[in-house]
């Protein structure tokens, strides 16, 4: 992930908005840095270069995105109600920053709050500690009933319990 490429891409306002996360939380900001850079090389291996598209292989990245997040700021003693206030903050803020078309933002938020939601169920569940095994088994395992949008479908078709993508899989 080349950060100077996408830190030169950016405007000034959204620079600042940055180094405003920066200044005023900057162990959670590393944590989204380190749980970001883990995401991509993890769904790199799963996937290869299709998680880039708006298929369910994104759908299963923005869901994981959110839960390494949340991960990596437990780990470093962070509360989950901490953690995941901090996920969804610097995921909707990157969703604001890095504008797709309607549709697609609304299937990036939505598999966010599933990842939230399902990184919580399974913290839950395993309070010893969550994994990265044990998300990809879980994600892999949610993927399976992904639904696939499409824009005669209304945004408010109640997709609750899965994750959500546009297009299918191209390898």
């Amino acid at each position: 992930m080349d950060f100077g490429r996408i830190i030169k891409s950016l405007s000034p306002s959204l620079i600042a908005a940055i180094i405003g996360k920066v200044i005023t939380s900057p162990v959670m900001f590393y944590c989204f840095v380190r749980a970001t850079k883990k995401c991509v090389q993890l769904c790199d291996k799963q996937f290869g270069k299709a998680h880039h598209k708006n298929n369910k292989a994104n759908a299963y990245r923005h869901a994981l995105w959110n839960m390494l997040i949340a991960h990596h700021c437990l780990k470093v003693g962070k509360g989950l109600n901490v953690s995941l206030t901090w996920a969804k903050d610097i995921t909707d803020w990157h969703e604001k920053a890095f504008v797709n078309n309607p549709l697609e933002t609304h299937m990036d938020l939505h598999n966010n709050k599933k990842g939230r939601q399902w990184f919580e169920e399974l913290h839950t569940k395993e309070p010893s500690g969550v994994n990265y095994d044990l998300m990809d088994k879980y994600l892999m395992e949610k993927l399976q009933y992904a639904k696939k949008l499409s824009k005669n479908i209304p945004q408010d078709e109640n997709f609750e319990q899965q994750l959500i993508y546009i297009e299918d899989y191209k390898a």
